[in-house]
């Protein structure tokens, strides 16, 4: 289990099964498509967690680079962002601002979900599984060269079936400020120091940590999926409802971390809380999207990716994972 081929196939594997199957938006009888996944999410967490590892480089930058592939994804590949009748399912009616062509609670929550649980969640699952080789690059030159061309062949051909749905295609000045977005956000991840190499002197204990991700994770989930029909709140009231949980969480993490890094137990309670979010939240998407009868299967997808994490937890409280 030293070899980096290890790592690397977990984090390929676990990215589309969490950021599609485990969330329910792709039915477990659609599992033919986990390789088109793959070379989509898969290759885009590896090449991102490669590029911040290779520079020695922490979760921030792993943050603001997943931040750049969500945009990526939903401005340019599925087009999701601007797309008035994505799949029929009219994300955009609610908040839609003509001045940006896209809505901003669909904006904020379809970017966030990618940020947490498509990207930052399944590098941090393959890392505490592997703990001894977290900080290590994974890949040489050939090998995130390769994974780079699976994520363009994945993007396009999902691209193109996307495009093929419904026949649209964003304005030259949507895709313009979309692609100046994510260089930005890319250039910054790329300037940001190393992070601290001492471990943190007042850290949370990890129940706390855990409390935070999985308390967070679902009130953001819910108001997201619940603010406007069940709750009739009015769209700006729903984003600054989902910011605010954006911003103290985020706070919560930066106050105990700026002065140092987090032990392996720490990482590994704050990853597990977000993934726990989607294996509750997961059931109710997929009833909702693919009927009740799609339920078995996913619940299968369940157990092995809790199984998963259950492991990473195992290797997280040794004493040699838990060294700063």
């Amino acid at each position: 289990m030293k070899s980096p081929k290890w790592p690397v196939a977990c984090l390929l594997f676990v990215s589309p099964l969490i950021g599609e199957y485990l969330l329910g938006s792709l039915p477990a009888s659609m599992i033919g498509l986990l390789p088109l996944m793959m070379a989509l999410y898969g290759a885009g967490a590896i090449l991102i967690r490669e590029t911040v590892r290779a520079r020695g480089g922490g979760w921030a930058s792993i943050v603001l680079l997943a931040t750049a592939y969500g945009l990526f994804e939903e401005g340019f590949v599925t087009q999701s962002l601007f797309n008035p009748d994505y799949l029929h399912l009219r994300l955009l009616d609610f908040g839609y601002l003509p001045a940006l062509g896209t809505a901003l609670p669909w904006a904020v929550f379809v970017v966030t979900i990618h940020v947490v649980w498509s990207i930052t969640v399944p590098i941090a699952l393959t890392e505490s599984l592997f703990p001894a080789r977290r900080d290590q690059p994974w890949l040489g030159t050939a090998g995130r060269a390769l994974y780079a061309l699976a994520f363009v062949a994945g993007a396009t051909l999902i691209g193109v079936f996307s495009h093929r749905q419904s026949l649209f295609m964003a304005t030259p000045l949507q895709f313009g400020v979309t692609g100046a977005a994510i260089v930005a956000l890319c250039v910054t991840a790329f300037k940001l120091p190393a992070p601290a190499a001492d471990p943190a002197p007042a850290a949370p204990h990890p129940a706390w940590s855990f409390l935070a991700s999985f308390v967070a994770g679902s009130a953001f989930m819910i108001a997201g999926r619940r603010a406007q029909v069940a709750w009739q709140l009015s769209w700006p009231v729903v984003v600054a409802l989902s910011l605010g949980i954006i911003v103290l969480f985020v706070a919560y993490v930066v106050a105990h971390t700026r002065d140092g890094r987090w032990s392996e137990a720490r990482r590994f309670a704050l990853m597990a809380g977000a993934l726990l979010v989607y294996a509750w939240i997961g059931f109710e998407t997929d009833a909702s999207l693919h009927g009740r009868a799609d339920l078995a299967g996913h619940t299968v997808i369940a157990v092995l990716m809790c199984a998963m994490l259950v492991a990473a937890g195992v290797r997280a409280s040794r004493p040699r994972a838990t060294r700063p």
